[in-house]
């Protein structure tokens, strides 16, 4: 017998379930994204409620007056006091963000399905395709949404907001190129130091060529070069202490296909020592890299970016993903028209990408 609308609409409503629930998300993904793939499943949430997700952020120690450090006294001696007054608020205004697709009574004829619409008038049976529902025009179309929705999601992830001032902003505003410029979670960067990230950029080795204090939060583009010990792995032993000078505890290192080329390079230039020596079947390639324990992770979507030469380093606990309690892939199945015979899935997402800790955060580009 044919399908009811009702029917049609649990069927395409399971179908979404398992797509966007089983546990190995986005089976069918065409290219891998390491970043939106970890945050994603790493996401915080907060409860509903006013516009901004607010952090409490204490940089700065004392009041500058002198009455805040430790001083000799004796006897009967005068002592001063002072006042803390150094917490502020990182506030991060959430987005709301949806993906949908469209589907018409025609095409599910043509795929051969019937629908009994609400008025409730039976149509013709089309032959054992209840068997098959799943397989073809449904499974097509929730291909490309999920396909859709990860693509968008992941661009999202590495954008600096700008393109879409109502969706969320990403690493680029996050773990800024130029980190002494800007405001985040609406703290100035220019005038509160201590909310920088760490960059290896032209466009801040720009600013440190004009202004040299700048150069404790970084410098510009790294050149790659094997010689003593290898340029590039020098600077990331360099930035990995400054990653951890105030507690950072840097595990997420993605980076585009020219990085690992040329951290590859250099560590075949100067070697790589094990008890097995080069025995065996003789494999030449360089296996997979880590840089003090932190697997280095090739992400495509760099590369399609233009920044194959890029790579960012962070602490997962410092920068991430926040949803909203139960607004995070949330299904919806809007009515159809009246006048019209279509069906409307829709998924939302409610969320924020923000930092707690932006000095735990690295960017680093070599020319």
């Amino acid at each position: 017998m044919a399908f009811t609308a009702g029917e049609v609409t649990n069927i395409a409503n399971a179908a979404l379930d398992f797509y966007f629930n089983k546990g190995d998300q986005f089976a069918q993904t065409l290219q891998s994204r390491p970043l939106w793939d970890k945050i994603e499943r790493r996401k915080k949430t907060f409860p509903g409620g006013k516009g901004n997700i607010s952090v409490a952020v204490h940089g700065q120690y004392g009041d500058g007056s002198g009455n805040d450090v430790v001083k000799g006294y004796t006897h009967n001696d005068t002592v001063t006091f002072f006042t803390p007054a150094n917490i502020k608020r990182a506030n991060f205004p959430w987005r709301e963000h949806h993906i949908g697709l469209t589907m018409t009574h025609t095409e599910l004829k043509i795929d051969g399905i019937s629908v009994v619409d609400t008025n409730g008038e039976n149509t013709s049976n089309h032959s054992q395709r209840e068997l098959t529902v799943l397989v073809g025009l449904l499974e097509d179309k929730l291909f490309e949404l999920g396909e859709q929705y990860a693509r968008s999601m992941n661009l999202l992830a590495y954008g600096d907001g700008v393109a879409d001032a109502k969706a969320l902003a990403g690493l680029a505003l996050l773990i800024a190129d130029d980190p002494s410029v800007g405001t985040v979670g609406g703290i100035d960067r220019a005038s509160a130091a201590y909310w920088r990230n760490r960059a290896r950029t032209a466009a801040f080795g720009a600013k440190v060529t004009g202004t040299p204090a700048l150069a404790a939060h970084g410098g510009g583009a790294i050149v790659s070069n094997v010689a003593d010990g290898g340029a590039l792995l020098q600077a990331l032993q360099y930035e990995y202490r400054q990653l951890i000078r105030y507690g950072g505890k840097p595990d997420t290192f993605v980076c585009g296909s020219a990085f690992l080329d040329a951290m590859e390079k250099e560590l075949r230039a100067n070697g790589q020592y094990s008890d097995t020596g080069y025995s065996g079947g003789k494999d030449v390639s360089v296996g997979n890299l880590s840089f003090m324990g932190q697997q280095i992770t090739y992400d495509p979507t760099l590369d399609d970016l233009g920044k194959s030469k890029r790579a960012y380093w962070f602490d997962s606990r410092r920068v991430f993903l926040m949803g909203m309690d139960n607004e995070w892939r949330k299904d919806h199945s809007p009515s159809r028209p009246a006048n019209q015979f279509v069906l409307y899935r829709s998924i939302t997402s409610t969320g924020q990408m923000i930092t707690t800790q932006p000095n735990s955060g690295l960017v680093m580009d070599i020319s």
